[in-house]
């Protein structure tokens, strides 16, 4: 008798198993036909963004992907991961932009078509190199992209994944317009030489800024006008860089303030001396726009900031166990804007990681014209102070320090404004005939070394994807903005010494109290430190412990029930 109802309860069991299967197998297939996604990740890095949404809406016409890919990745296995994340991407572009797109995966390692494909439209592999038993091999690796819409296309050579979507969608961009909008160039270099052929065009000396040129052309043609002339803020111009001129004349002045009066928008790299990057020789050059910008309540200082967020340079040289050693001092005409500096709230600083500025100089902004509006982009640390014009640049280890005595005697650091943007209708400073006024868009940088070829060739400046964001913002593009820099946000660990000096009114003169304050901040970090490792350790033990617990208080009960036959519990 005792033994029947187990029985039963034991097939009750086998039914339920089959039955919950049996239910399982068709809700896991529909949920895989639905493609509900969950992306929990602060940047939706495995999400597309609404950028690239709506150029996929906004498609008229057949776009086919090409994707090359050899599936043998033998040697390279840690490629897979970063291949998964560009295959599901690409599976949700098909997705989203249904009914044309199409995503077709080619491996030219296999096919001699596809392989002549990838070279004809400029795919090149890259070479992996794997050690064998007697000797090395070499295997191919293909990972790129071929876009085809209305008898253009264009490539992503080589696919990553935190780049993926920022190159897709750029390339999606220039084959959905039929032409490319136009940035102008007002400065006083040269001007490139005609293109010979069979040999490279040489860039002038004096072309500083031919690295900015490249960069905006990426995604814009640049075109250096001559505002002086009839006719040179052409239509399809979406805005203009004035790049330090030198002394601008009053025709170019009135082309200008025209422009900005009925909408334009205008980039003004304001600095009334140009300093060498190499030699650190400083020449006077004032731009002729320092009343025209007064009339809007802006105005740049001839002082210097001397940063204490700033650049590491190598001062000197000395020998550390046999071995040559640089040594590096903070210098502080090179800050590095960041954190704090980039203000958060605005579209173009928000995701950047840091901008380099080497001589700048400060923004003032002062009472702005009725229906104007500013917003500081950039500014110094709270640890900066102002320097005279004349101050020397050297970058010897005497002169950074005699710089520092001379800032800290000054008194106390503040931050200082060091690029703003100015919106709104902008009245004109001279009479033109038949004007239409629209508003308008004006940010000006303190600093005509931001762009300069050596500061914007640095990589690790930041000051490219400044410049990219900038073009884009004026230019009505700021979809792209958030893509460029999506991945890029630096997460760094909470320093628990730092935190702590902080918290106890950070260092001061006092060298032995310095000291004190040091050995205090490193014991405070190792016990925070020790109980982080604890926490890992201990928590999930404890946690474990307790469902366990739970589980077996629960049994129990359960246990102490009388059975009673036909009873449903």
């Amino acid at each position: 008798m005792s033994l029947a109802p187990a029985s039963k309860a034991r097939r009750q069991s086998r039914w339920t198993m089959l039955l919950v299967l049996l239910l399982v197998v068709p809700i896991v297939a529909l949920i895989n036909q639905l493609h509900w996604r969950v992306d929990f990740t602060e940047e939706h890095a495995y999400s597309l963004s609404p950028a690239t949404v709506q150029m996929l809406e906004d498609l008229d016409d057949r776009l086919q992907v090409k994707l090359y890919f050899n599936r043998d990745i033998e040697g390279a296995e840690t490629l897979l991961p970063a291949r998964l994340v560009i295959e599901d991407l690409l599976n949700e572009i098909e997705r989203r932009g249904a009914p044309w797109v199409s995503v077709e995966t080619v491996d030219p390692t296999t096919d001699l078509a596809a392989q002549r494909d990838a070279e004809h439209v400029g795919v090149q592999p890259v070479e992996l190199q794997s050690q064998d038993v007697g000797g090395f091999s070499a295997s191919l690796l293909y990972q790129g992209l071929e876009l085809r819409y209305q008898n253009r296309s264009e490539v992503i050579p080589f696919l990553t994944p935190n780049e993926f979507e920022f190159a897709f969608t750029v390339r999606l961009a220039e084959l959905q317009r039929a032409q490319r909008p136009v940035i102008g160039m007002v400065s006083d270099e040269p001007l490139l030489p005609p293109q010979m052929p069979g040999a490279p065009r040489q860039v002038p000396e004096g072309r500083i800024y031919e690295q900015l040129r490249v960069t905006l052309g990426q995604r814009y043609a640049v075109r250096d006008i001559d505002l002086s002339e009839e006719g040179a803020i052409a239509s399809d111009i979406v805005a203009i860089i004035v790049a330090s001129p030198h002394n601008l004349s009053q025709a170019k002045l009135e082309a200008l303030d025209r422009y900005l009066a009925e909408g334009g928008h205008v980039l003004v790299m304001q600095d009334s001396d140009y300093v060498d990057p190499a030699t650190q020789a400083t020449e006077l050059r004032p731009t002729g726009l320092e009343s025209w910008l007064a009339s809007y309540g802006v105005a740049v200082g001839s002082e210097y900031v001397f940063d204490e967020e700033c650049v590491q340079i190598t001062v000197r040289q000395q020998v550390v166990n046999g071995e040559l050693v640089g040594v590096r001092a903070p210098y502080g005409f090179g800050l590095l804007a960041s954190g704090q500096s980039l203000v958060k709230d605005h579209i173009v600083t928000s995701q950047l990681e840091q901008v380099a500025m080497f001589w700048a100089h400060p923004l003032w902004l002062g009472a702005l014209p009725a229906g104007l509006e500013a917003e500081t982009m950039i500014s110094s640390s709270a640890q900066s102070w102002l320097l005279p014009g004349d101050s020397p640049l050297e970058m010897s280890e005497a002169n950074i320090k005699a710089l520092r005595e001379e800032a800290f005697a000054t008194g106390p650091g503040k931050p200082y404004a060091l690029a703003a943007s100015v919106r709104g209708v902008f009245p004109p400073n001279f009479d033109h005939a038949d004007l239409e006024p629209a508003e308008g868009l004006m940010v000006v940088i303190s600093n005509s070394e931001l762009f300069h070829n050596v500061t914007l060739g640095a990589s690790s400046s930041g000051n490219a994807d400044f410049a990219s964001n900038l073009a884009d913002w004026m230019a009505q593009d700021a979809g792209l903005i958030e893509l460029r820099s999506r991945g890029k946000k630096n997460r760094p660990l909470l320093d628990f010494a730092s935190s702590y000096v902080n918290s106890h009114g950070g260092w001061t003169e006092d060298d032995s109290s310095n000291e004190q304050l040091d050995r205090a901040a490193i014991s405070f970090r190792r016990s925070r430190q020790r109980l982080i490792a604890w926490a890992n350790v201990l928590v999930p033990v404890i946690v474990v412990f307790v469902l366990g617990m739970l589980h077996r208080a629960f049994h129990r009960r359960r246990a102490r029930k009388t059975f009673q036959a036909g009873s449903k519990s």
